[in-house]
């Protein structure tokens, strides 16, 4: 059992320890920007319970203020550069920070096998991986393989909890340090952003560009062929390397440990010994640039992982700064590998393609999609991440409503409140469109659900 007291006497009495958790100014109060409740009780950071036998372990919570951030940016030099150049993380630190990071990775598994089977003996599997890692010899175990037909057929590797954890533990010490490298308009897997902030993004752009839709606009969207499969493992290293190295001397973290950490994620095969879960005719139906099973060597990240979400971003951060800096393409916007660029000349959009498809290939040894690489023309129309928009409104896509359509059909209404909670999601997706007719036609024809709850006025709640 960990001795709580002990290691909390420890890292007070020892502040350089305890400072991948807190800024400099945190001593000797804390920074008002710290945005935790009781914000200013510093032991609240220590109070931890790894309770094995009756598995309370939630008492890390928010709202009695014990949530600490791992990595803060330094905000006065009252450290030497020489000592935040050689800080070293020590174990005690380290578990504080996996526990953190198991946290982040059971939100909305607490009831998976898998979970469970790890909570179980939290302590100890906990203090295992915490040694595993300080002593470098931590290794991820095989993953799980299957195949997904909704939204899309895609090709799926699941990590194991445990390497969750680790994924959490490096997402947790370094999206900040990457995400401040990013362009504005990128989208994927950032905080307060993502699909409804780029599809506002997108029309703010068109409306810029056309004036209020009175001058002629067009805009060119561009998907990058297989793109998670053909991620250069070795190029991607560099680039995170290169990244964090420019920041050294600017965040309290062991950037020693950080780059084994990444070379550890990077580096590691997700096909070796992996679990192939379901027929092995699943597969037929997929074409082999979009699998793992069919990249090159030392190519391709797993869909699935955090990491791997993270690391999409920072490799395509190399062609976002391309196209604004070089470019100079003012009115540029990017989620994973879908971007666009918008213009009110269309010939001008047809000159970049070729610079375009060029630097990735050189650069990045990506490749765009000739197929679905094209102009458009934004009075006709657009369709970005599961919106179709049009001039001053935006209608739900067809596939999107198709898909939602198909599973209000095959819901089963045996369960009240799921229903309910079900129905009221796909409502609340519709919610952010133009959407009223179709809302009222789609749920208020349903003979099924009218026979066991009812809609409001808008069609924007349903209730048993």
């Amino acid at each position: 059992m960990v001795n709580k007291k002990k290691s909390a006497s420890k890292l007070h009495d020892n502040k350089e320890c305890s400072l991948s958790l807190f800024s400099i100014d945190d001593y000797p109060e804390r920074d008002a920007r710290c945005s935790t409740p009781n914000s200013g009780n510093t032991n609240n950071a220590y109070n931890l319970k790894f309770d094995s036998a009756s598995h309370n372990v939630n008492n890390n919570n928010r709202n009695n203020g014990y949530t600490v951030r791992p990595v803060r940016e330094l905000t006065n030099k009252s450290l030497s550069e020489d000592k935040v150049r050689h800080f070293s993380i020590n174990r005690e630190q380290l578990l504080l920070d996996l526990y953190r990071a198991y946290k982040d990775a059971r939100k909305n598994k607490r009831n998976k096998n898998y979970q469970l089977k790890f909570e179980y003996n939290l302590e100890d599997n906990l203090v295992k991986l915490r040694d595993e890692l300080i002593d470098g010899i931590y290794k991820p175990q095989p993953s799980d393989c299957f195949i997904i037909h909704e939204p899309k057929m895609r090709e799926v590797f699941a990590a194991n909890f445990r390497d969750r954890i680790v994924h959490h533990l490096f997402y947790n010490y370094t999206h900040e340090i990457f995400e401040k490298r990013f362009i504005y308009d990128s989208y994927s897997c950032i905080k307060n952003k993502g699909t409804h902030f780029g599809i506002k993004r997108l029309r703010h752009h068109i409306l810029s560009v056309s004036k209020g839709y009175s001058k002629p606009c067009f805009i060119l969207k561009i998907d990058i062929k297989g793109y998670f499969m053909n991620i250069n493992r070795e190029k991607l290293l560099e680039i995170c390397r290169n990244t964090i190295s420019k920041t050294k001397n600017i965040y309290l973290i062991d950037y020693q440990f950080v780059d084994y950490l990444i070379e550890t994620i990077v580096s590691y095969d997700p096909l070796k010994d992996c679990n192939v879960l379901g027929e092995i005719m699943d597969w037929d139906k997929l074409p082999e640039e979009k699998s793992l099973f069919f990249t090159k060597d030392n190519c391709g990240l797993p869909i699935g992982n955090l990491s791997s979400q993270l690391f999409s971003n920072v490799y395509l951060n190399v062609f976002d700064q391309y196209v604004k800096r070089k470019l100079k393409c003012r009115h540029y916007g990017r989620y994973v590998d879908d971007a666009y660029i918008v213009s009110n000349n269309r010939e001008y959009l047809k000159s970049i393609i070729p610079k375009i498809s060029v630097f990735l290939k050189e650069n990045l040894y990506l490749e765009i999609h000739p197929h679905k690489t094209r102009i458009y023309n934004a009075y006709h129309g657009i369709e970005f991440l599961g919106a179709f928009l049009k001039p001053f409104r935006t209608y739900i896509s067809t596939s999107s409503l198709e898909r939602i359509v198909k599973k209000i059909k095959t819901c089963e209404l045996t369960d009240n409140s799921k229903v309910q909670n079900k129905m009221n999601s796909f409502l609340g997706v519709l919610s952010h469109y133009d959407s009223y007719c179709i809302r009222r036609v789609v749920f208020g024809n349903n003979i099924r659900l009218n026979k066991i709850g009812y809609f409001d006025n808008m069609f924007l709640r349903y209730k048993i």
